[in-house]
């Protein structure tokens, strides 16, 4: 730990059992009143896609709808009873597009819809990454629009988990003076 509350500054890789065995189960948390209700909520919330996965695995050929879960945010930090899951769900927006129109699909936009309806319903505040495996990363002058807005939005989402808010700031937008790495956060393979 950073300063005992944050992850020390970078994006830890972690399978979905270690987050759990990290945020919820550890002694350390043994008296919080929201993190296994919250955790509870996360599992239903992707449930969702798990579903839709085992529905299409036809259709999708091994491909899995969620390529990873970033979890950062009160939770990721020893705040006892923090109030929600914030997470950015990294899409395959080939698998995406190999169930988009099928019954149930409409969960993937339903998903990101609204923050505050998922935070309600499931405890989980998400946002969403559009992830394509890019095979020319050196070359950006080959970037096609699409990979463009993967990068921009993976980069913006990665230093935002990095930051930390500042107390003394009334406007706790991010700002120049937050934009240095604060803190860490968790990249969770499912």
């Amino acid at each position: 730990m950073h300063d005992r509350r944050v992850p020390a500054p970078s994006r830890y890789s972690v399978t979905f059992d270690e987050a759990e065995a990290l945020l919820v189960s550890a002694p350390q948390f043994g008296d919080s009143s929201t993190r296994a209700d919250l955790w509870d909520g996360l599992h239903r919330y992707l449930d969702v896609f798990l579903d839709l996965e085992d529905i299409y695995a036809e259709v999708l050929a091994g491909l899995s709808l969620i390529h990873r879960l970033w979890l950062g945010g009160s939770f990721v930090s020893t705040k006892l009873d923090p109030r929600n899951i914030d997470t950015t769900v990294l899409i395959d927006v080939r698998a995406e597009r190999a169930v988009r129109g099928k019954p149930g699909s409409k969960w993937l936009t339903s998903a990101f819809q609204s923050r505050d309806s998922m935070r309600e319903k499931y405890g989980v505040s998400p946002l969403r990454i559009g992830y394509r495996p890019v095979a020319h990363i050196f070359e950006p002058q080959r970037f096609t629009p699409e990979e463009q807005t993967y990068f921009t939005q993976r980069e913006v989402w990665d230093d935002w988990w990095q930051r930390r808010r500042l107390a003394d700031q009334k406007d706790r937008s991010p700002s120049e003076q937050s934009a240095a790495p604060a803190r860490g956060y968790l990249e969770v393979r499912l």
